[in-house]
């Protein structure tokens, strides 16, 4: 199986644009050693043919990676010293900067043992950290993975993918290339009656571009984080979780920056095409923080919320998102190379991204332990200092918040968490 054009963007990306996933999974002290937890992992991980993978290079890079399998190792597993809550946070920071090859493995596990103060229980705590390329997966299937790691039954077994031989590499990418020429041209044709299907009546607009506040700056390499859980029932008293948690981090980022307006960059769910294994597209959502009664501030939000859902959903963009279906890799990796990540755009989809995935119940365990919380940090990127994580688990949902000391240094970030902490508490 080939990774399909979007997910090698991902990649090709990586190395200037990190966006690995990283999907935090809080237990109760485990009954048994981090090294019995750690075989245990890795005998459950040999049963899932998607963790049995890696990717590989067509010769002379002719054409797109293909996904092959290789067996469980001891390099995907990291076991990091634990100690109280705020230096684990300084950790999960430090690890948040790391990117995984996935030319060696498109995911990595961190297990941090004896972690004491962390939120959502009482005593001792184990930290599994589920780190996956995003050319790999998105949110909801990283989410999947980490489930059947996690999960009280043992994952069925599943075959992992093998590519083919080097030399039949190369008569595929030279047999389909007349077909990949004509279906650029015709993508592009289909693409162009798309837009003037998105034009007509009846069609949600897009979002209006929000302009950019001090937030929509270039973060630089290093990254800082922080997590807040909360009880989803009383989230669910202002809508669903997603619409909670926007109605929250609008009134709070508007205090801490001193602005009246403010969007949001929100990934909604898709159906998938093919091999692409993201299956979402962004939309930007005000986040009406002129709006003073959190109640009318999320009704806003929601309905803006599902007019933008419904523009994401409309076939017509699926039909203009499919216009790199058929660029010949050379060509697409060309342009990748030559993007210029440091032009400023005038105006952003969302000063801020919230991303937010629902992991499902909270029947996961490891080593014994059961799961307390789950929570996950969304890259930065060269106009976005700040990200929000919005993730729940049963009746937890951690709220996260991601960003760069080179533009919000401790005390700054500490600001703006109690702000967000007072807003949530608010609804």
């Amino acid at each position: 199986m080939q990774l399909h054009p979007t997910d090698a963007r991902r990649d090709w990306l990586g190395d200037r644009l990190p966006s690995d996933l990283f999907l935090v999974y809080c237990f109760d002290a485990p009954s048994v050693p981090p090294e019995r937890v750690l075989a245990d992992l890795a005998a459950r991980a040999a049963r899932i043919g998607d963790l049995r993978t890696r990717a590989v290079d067509v010769p002379g890079l002719l054409d797109y990676p293909y996904w092959t399998n290789r067996e469980i190792g001891d390099d995907q597993f990291r076991t990091h010293p634990g100690g109280d809550w705020a230096a684990v946070t300084a950790l999960l920071g430090t690890l948040v900067e790391g990117r995984v090859d996935i030319r060696v493995s498109p995911w990595r596990l961190h297990l941090i043992p004896d972690v004491t103060g962390a939120p959502g229980g009482d005593g001792a705590a184990l930290l599994a950290v589920l780190q996956i390329s995003h050319a790999f997966a998105d949110g909801v299937r990283a989410s999947a993975l980490a489930r059947a790691l996690f999960g009280k039954d043992a994952p069925p077994h599943t075959e992992a993918p093998r590519a083919p031989a080097p030399p039949a590499m190369l008569v595929r990418a030279a047999a389909k290339l007349p077909g990949q020429i004509v279906g650029v041209v015709a993508d592009g044709v289909r693409a162009s009656r798309a837009e003037q299907e998105l034009a007509g009546p009846g069609v949600p607009s897009p979002a209006p571009g929000c302009p950019l506040v001090a937030v929509n700056t270039a973060p630089g390499p290093r990254r800082t984080v922080r997590t807040l859980v909360c009880d989803a029932a009383g989230l669910r008293r202002a809508g669903t979780v997603t619409v909670a948690a926007l109605a929250a981090i609008g009134p709070a980022l508007a205090a801490f920056l001193d602005v009246d307006a403010l969007g949001a960059e929100v990934p909604v769910a898709v159906p998938t095409r093919g091999s692409e294994r993201n299956a979402y597209r962004s939309v930007g959502v005000a986040l009406r923080p002129d709006l003073r009664d959190s109640g009318e501030r999320a009704a806003a939000i929601a309905a803006e919320l599902e007019l933008r859902r419904r523009r994401a959903a409309h076939p017509a963009m699926a039909v203009r998102s499919r216009t790199e279906d058929h660029v010949p890799a050379p060509l697409l990796r060309f342009g990748i190379d030559r993007t210029d990540l440091s032009v400023v755009p005038p105006t952003v989809t969302g000063n801020t991204v919230v991303s937010s995935v629902n992991r499902g119940a909270a029947d996961l365990v490891l080593g014994g332990g059961a799961v307390r919380f789950t929570t996950g940090y969304p890259s930065l990127s060269p106009v976005m200092a700040l990200t929000h994580g919005v993730h729940g688990i049963g009746d937890a949902v951690a709220v996260s918040v991601t960003t760069s000391p080179d533009v919000l240094d401790d005390a700054a970030l500490d600001r703006y968490v109690d702000l967000l902490r007072r807003s949530l508490a608010g609804l």
